[in-house]
């Protein structure tokens, strides 16, 4: 588990952590994951900060803070840092059993991360010094997990088979159609609920046998922290019978406060009943997901299901009912992630060999930009990506302008981010300059969705006439790049990247920084090249645009 304790002589990590939980409530943290990219005044976290028993603080970047006593000092640790810390040990764990040093590795996220998300996790794994070849989706490595054992998949000229993946898990309800073909994969879809997990069942069981106690015992067990502690591990035990017995089963807890014990009992019919509105929510992605990729019932060959919350009977009653056949459980439900991820890894470093599988994935969110007009107090307005856009993926569009210009890129449907902030980045393309004979440039500006997931403006273009020596009344175009551009940084950083190039004379220059504007109707100045990708890019797109490689052991 992503559980860490500080002690006061160490600390300690995974299951030595939660053992300690009761005895170091304040000073182990857990449930952290999704506290990434937020910041503390985000409702979310305000939200959360109520049900945990360690403390949450600001930090002085508006971010979120974690306080603990550690070594018998006070502390104040980043969520980056304190994931570092668990990344630190599993890379321990790793170079332990493979007895060489591990640099190289594949991260699992959530497919609902933002990219302010996922620049929270990679800068996690650069504190560790571990090299992120990528940032996989949850459900991308269970699909890889999947795909690339079957020897059985259509042809590439043959119609593919679609799957669909299911993965409820402790915090997040995931779920995904795929399409395979021999030797590739291809995510059509992802719908998912960020609030439906495995804690959610077992705070319905909390809640009941808090109110239960307090009537039988006068006891309120929200009042004292290690008592409620002790309650969510007793309940979350419960839930875990339950799934394999039909029968009354007890709840019984010594010592529960002021040296009273306490005794329940409950049964899979009243959980399913108790938990009859978290069951209801169930189908709602799965609805959103048929809608999204145009798909049938008929359609889907098998439905795979992962997670340790799809254990419950009644969640793998409403998923079968839903397609409306058998459900498979071909997958480790705990592991599934993690091996697709070992294989991604795998694919990606010269030290394995491994058979040619391609993977496309998906952009989980619409992605615009918005830009003001040349000499104009208007703004357009375009939409660079949509939903389920394959991904990595670069688009080039043409700007015609006389000077430097914004850019900001942000969620074209705030309403179905599970995030409060919209904006992704604002870029400024600078050094930007009219022709010889005062007619706007055209300006090639390059956005990619990276193989991070991340949203990106990864180089600029002016194209220039030059007037050629033969005929003074000709010219010919050229375009003058910028090699040396970076990706910009997130928007909620206050950092500035701006290209170190010698001869930047009238060559565009891209910086980024955090301020906002609004939206309005499209712009023509945008040109019909938006969606092409010139062949001398395509054929520099793996040398330039591809994740880290992996070092040769």
């Amino acid at each position: 588990p992503s559980v860490i304790s500080f002690g006061s002589k160490n600390r300690t990590i995974g299951v030595a952590a939660k053992n300690q939980q009761i005895t170091h409530a304040n000073n182990t943290v857990s449930n952290f994951k999704r506290f990434h990219g937020r910041a503390f005044s985000d409702p979310f976290i305000q939200k959360e900060k109520e049900n945990l028993s360690y403390d949450l603080v600001p930090m002085k970047n508006g971010g979120v803070g974690i306080k603990v006593m550690y070594m018998d000092e006070e502390h104040l640790f980043s969520v980056e840092q304190i994931t570092a810390m668990l990344l630190t040990k599993l890379k321990e764990t790793a170079e332990n059993n493979l007895k060489k040093p591990v640099t190289d590795c594949v991260i699992s996220v959530p497919s609902f991360f933002t990219d302010a998300e996922r620049r929270s996790v990679l800068d996690a794994a650069q504190i560790v010094g571990l090299n992120c070849l990528r940032l996989m989706n949850d459900m991308t490595a269970v699909a890889l997990n999947y795909g690339i054992y079957k020897q059985d998949l259509p042809g590439l000229d043959e119609k593919p088979r679609i799957v669909v993946f299911v993965d409820m898990g402790h915090s997040a309800f995931q779920v995904s159609a795929c399409a395979f073909n021999k030797g590739k994969l291809k995510v059509l879809g992802t719908a998912f609920d960020p609030f439906l997990g495995g804690k959610d069942f077992d705070e319905k069981l909390v809640e009941h046998f808090c109110a239960e106690f307090k009537t039988k015992y006068k006891l309120d067990a929200k009042s004292k922290i290690r008592a409620l502690l002790r309650l969510y591990q007793e309940c979350e035990k419960l839930k875990k019978l339950m799934s394999s017995n039909s029968t009354d089963l007890p709840l019984n807890i010594e010592c529960f406060m002021n040296d009273k014990d306490v005794s329940g009992k409950m049964n899979r019919a009243q959980f399913e009943e108790l938990c009859a509105d978290l069951l209801q929510k169930i189908e709602v992605p799965l609805y959103s997901l048929m809608e999204q990729t145009q798909l049938r019932v008929e359609d889907v060959s098998a439905v795979e299901i992962v997670g340790g919350t799809t254990r419950i009977p009644a969640v793998k009653e409403k998923i079968a009912r839903f397609f409306g056949k058998d459900i498979s459980t071909t997958l480790n439900a705990d592991e599934a992630v993690a091996r697709g991820c070992a294989l991604q890894c795998a694919i990606l470093s010269p030290a394995f060999k491994v058979r040619e599988f391609s993977i496309t994935d998906a952009v989980p969110f619409a992605i615009s930009l918005v830009w003001n007009h040349d000499s104009e107090d208007t703004e357009g307005v375009h939409e660079v990506f949509s939903r389920n856009h394959a991904a990595p993926f670069s688009k080039v569009l043409t700007f015609l302008r006389r000077g430097p210009f914004e850019l900001e890129a942000f969620y074209s449907d705030p309403q179905g981010v599970p995030y409060p902030e919209a904006k992704i980045g604002r870029f400024i393309v600078q050094n930007v300059s009219a022709q010889k004979d005062g007619e706007k440039s055209r300006v090639k500006v390059k956005v990619r969705v990276n193989t991070h997931g991340i949203f990106t403006i990864s180089t600029a273009s002016m194209v220039e006439k030059i007037p050629t020596e033969e005929n003074e009344g000709s010219s010919v175009e050229a375009d003058m790049e910028c090699p040396n551009q970076r990706p910009a940084e997130n928007s909620d950083t206050d950092k500035n990247i701006q290209q170190d190039n010698s001869e930047a004379g009238t060559q565009p220059q891209v910086q980024t920084d955090g301020q906002q504007t609004s939206q309005s109707p499209p712009s023509p100045e945008l040109t019909s090249e938006e969606n092409k990708i010139p062949d001398a890019d395509k054929a520099n797109e793996k040398k330039v645009d591809q994740p880290p490689e992996a070092k040769k052991p």
